[in-house]
């Protein structure tokens, strides 16, 4: 799953929050909500999780500094989904978004006031309905896998067959020696 952050910028509550909803099915992953500054500690430590925060202002220039934190570990982290009610730039000439934390988020940075985003996410709703309304595709046969084949068997000697012995069992041949001629008898 991609961890990246998105700034949601303008755009209605229920948008803001179906694009994070979205971003959770597609990881396949719980979505946590986070909209006071006392549950963001919890929530940071979901690390498999993807937090969405409805407005970033509402968790003041702590709940700021903790993202920003956050954002700068080598630790795994949640996927952070985070939205603005007003517009990015306003809010940003206004001071109440960290400079340091929009640095890291500007990678992110989504309007959803922009021409043509309303309807392009009503149409990605659309779809993610209609994919859900329908029943799973079920394989062809052709696209089946075949059936595993069974192991061959070795071949089973026969009865009658002599057994031959390999040359890891076989016993060295015994050394003959020549043999001698016994003491006191003499040849002639």
């Amino acid at each position: 799953m991609n961890r990246a952050p998105v700034l949601l910028s303008g755009g209605a509550p229920p948008d803001r929050a179906g694009w994070a909803q979205e971003a959770a099915e597609v990881g396949g992953r719980p979505l946590v909500t986070v909209t006071r500054l006392e549950q963001l500690g919890p929530a940071l430590i979901v690390r498999s999780a993807v937090l969405f925060v409805p407005d970033l202002l509402a968790l003041g220039d702590a709940g700021q500094q903790l993202l920003v934190r956050t954002l700068t570990s080598l630790d795994e982290r949640p996927k952070l989904v985070l939205g603005l009610a007003r517009s990015e730039s306003s809010v940003r000439q206004a001071g109440l978004v960290r400079e340091d934390l929009h640095y890291r988020l500007r990678m992110g940075l989504l309007n959803l006031d922009a021409p043509g985003m309303r309807e392009a996410i009503t149409a990605r709703r659309a779809e993610a309905a209609r994919r859900a309304a329908m029943p799973p595709p079920r394989p062809s046969p052709a696209a089946r896998p075949p059936p595993p084949k069974a192991k061959a068997r070795p071949a089973q000697r026969s009865r009658t067959a002599p057994r031959l012995k390999s040359a890891r069992t076989m016993k060295p041949a015994k050394k003959t020696r020549p043999a001698k001629a016994k003491k006191g008898s003499k040849r002639r």
